[in-house]
């Protein structure tokens, strides 16, 4: 009986333990300079993009959790639903337009170089 107990006692500890004690994730988003390495403890990205401001540094997502959109800007408006757009050639543009939605501003990743159209192409061209 007595071991019955302790069973049923130590089942009930640990499936309350289990719960409780959940493995530490890594936020989205990431504040860092040149002083400070990533600090990846911002899941909201206007929260990320204001502290960014106050202390002189950059907001940039954290590439294990933040999936960022290809384009052709250096930079990307990153929400925290985790919605990019990738498409900003400056910074100051791209910084109005994460305020509008509530986000933040990112260095792409992997920018990629404009082309000009092909005028002799049907398929390149205007």
């Amino acid at each position: 009986m007595r071991q019955a107990t302790f069973n049923a006692r130590f089942g009930i500890l640990a499936a309350l333990t289990g719960f409780i004690v959940q493995p530490a994730m890594a936020a989205p988003f990431c504040l860092q300079n040149q002083v400070i390495p990533p600090q990846c403890i911002y899941y909201d990205a206007q929260q990320c993009q204001k502290e960014a401001t106050r202390q002189n540094a950059e907001c940039s997502a954290n590439p294990a959790e933040t999936h960022l959109s290809g384009g052709y800007g250096k930079y990307c408006v990153v929400t925290s639903a985790g919605a990019s757009v990738c498409n900003y050639t400056e910074q100051a543009t791209c910084t109005r337009e994460a305020n509008k939605q509530n986000g933040a501003c990112v260095q792409s990743p992997t920018s990629q170089p404009f082309q000009q159209p092909n005028p002799y192409s049907k398929t390149e061209g205007y």
